[in-house]
């Protein structure tokens, strides 16, 4: 299957701002849009989230970055919305030093069944802890979304963390950061592919334009099984390793 991506590195703004930046967008019918971390500064409530689906113009599967929302508790939140829905969401779990005394941490990770593929979403710093990742790859996941939030400093140790989650577990991982004066963009997107005798890496990277890429799950899923079989065979080598 092919996944065409476009990375939005948009710059943080208000809701206000945010429904006239989504109202005007106009992507390829085809193309996955996937937005940084926080990008909306404005915490949002249901009637936000209604006022967010009615600004879509378009029918594309979106990552909407990800949303600080207020239901009983504050949640930094991703949304899936195909076709002006959301079919799903993802909290952050582990939070980021401040973030802990704002928000509540998300107990639960999820897979998605969009179409044809499955897909997960580890918001920023969730893809910092390899275990996460790890469960997606076990259980075949087509593909990490990983809205972020990165500034500027640690953008060299952030495209580590993409680059070896991709490569370790044969997953694409499609990290999107904002452009925003603090984090200047470096989006990055890590895929692997089959080469004679291994498996490779592609890697793009964005500045500060969006950053596009075309995936063919094709080229990596015969890796993914290679390694979860042989991982089962290792597991059951040494009854005390965990599954």
């Amino acid at each position: 299957m092919i996944l065409k991506i476009r990375g939005v590195q948009s710059r943080r703004m208000s809701m206000d701002d945010a429904i006239e930046y989504l109202s005007s967008m106009k992507p390829e019918s085809d193309e996955i849009l996937v937005f940084p971390e926080k990008f909306i500064t404005t915490k949002v409530n249901s009637n936000d989230l209604d006022r967010i689906l009615d600004s879509i113009k378009f029918d594309n599967t979106v990552i909407l970055g990800s949303l600080s929302i207020e239901e009983r508790f504050l949640f930094n939140r991703s949304f899936i919305i195909k076709n002006k829905q959301i079919i799903g969401w993802q909290d952050k779990i582990n939070l980021y030093k401040a973030e802990t005394a704002k928000y509540t941490p998300g107990n639960e990770l999820k897979i998605f069944n969009i179409g044809n593929y499955r897909a997960g979403i580890l918001v920023c710093y969730d893809l910092d802890f390899p275990d996460y990742a790890r469960m997606l790859f076990r259980e075949r996941c087509d593909v990490i979304f990983n809205p972020s939030l990165i500034r500027r400093d640690f953008h060299r140790e952030w495209h580590w963390y993409v680059k070896t989650r991709a490569l370790e577990n044969r997953i694409p991982v499609i990290s999107i950061n904002s452009i925003s004066d603090d984090f200047m963009g470096d989006s990055i997107i890590a895929y692997p592919h089959r080469e004679q005798g291994g498996v490779r890496l592609d890697i793009i990277e964005g500045k500060m334009d969006d950053i596009l890429c075309t995936v063919d799950t094709s080229k990596y899923a015969t890796s993914r099984e290679e390694r979860l079989r042989e991982e089962n065979i290792m597991i059951e080598h040494f009854t005390n390793l965990p599954r």
